[in-house]
């Protein structure tokens, strides 16, 4: 994250807001930065290709947490077997973050990674070419409400088939289908069991290897 090295040296810009509310100045772009004066060249250059990760909700940036290695680790397994489960298909492709998806107007979230349709268009992704999303996550109270809760109902009224929800705390895969306009559970899958999905048959999922992933680092 931009100017680490110098907001590391000032421990009172630590004591930040927890999330800046409806309204007020969004708090936490500036306690990213070093403060007037602290500036150096490195700083100046990180910012000038900085790319945040944060989702537009409503009118209000939400900052996502910088993704830690059992989180990328995940990840990178994750994609390998979407890839081989939806190229058959040639139903959709499998992109990642950071994309955005435009659920609504004013209203972008950021899956892990997604299946959308094929397209030529550059533009972000709408709900309406989403066949498919998932989510790891974070650790944290905040992290875990946004995609057990939040993302969940957004997801929904999007009408996106399929949400798939990645917890390494609790080592579970939650499979979600849309029915009517909200989500059913299609399956919770612990280690000893295959995450499946509805939408791609070939999409099947051994748990225990899924989280025995995220401990290895190749």
């Amino acid at each position: 994250m931009i100017g680490r090295g110098a907001i590391a040296e000032n421990s009172d810009l630590l004591e930040r807001p927890p999330r800046s509310q409806r309204g007020e100045p969004v708090w936490e772009v500036a306690y990213c930065y070093p403060r007037q004066g602290d500036w150096n060249e490195a700083d100046f250059l990180e910012f000038e290709a900085t790319n945040f990760p944060a989702e537009l909700v409503d009118g209000c940036l939400e900052f996502l947490p910088m993704p830690t290695r059992t989180h990328q680790r995940l990840l990178r397994y994750l994609m390998g077997l979407l890839q081989s489960a939806v190229k058959p298909s040639s139903l959709g492709e499998v992109l990642f973050a950071p994309c955005p998806i435009r659920l609504a107007p004013g209203h972008l979230r950021e899956p892990d990674l997604f299946v959308a349709k094929p397209s030529e268009s550059d533009e972000p992704p709408t709900a309406a070419d989403v066949l498919w999303v998932l989510e790891i996550v974070s650790p944290g109270q905040l992290n875990r409400d946004r995609d057990l809760i939040e993302k969940r109902s957004d997801y929904a009224k999007a009408r996106i088939l399929e949400y798939w929800i990645v917890d390494p705390a609790e080592e579970t895969v939650t499979v979600l289908s849309l029915d009517a306009e909200s989500y059913r559970v299609h399956g919770q899958f612990q280690r000893g069991s295959i995450a499946a999905s509805p939408l791609f048959p070939e999409l099947q999922i051994n748990v225990t290897e899924l989280f025995d992933s995220a401990q290895r680092s190749t």
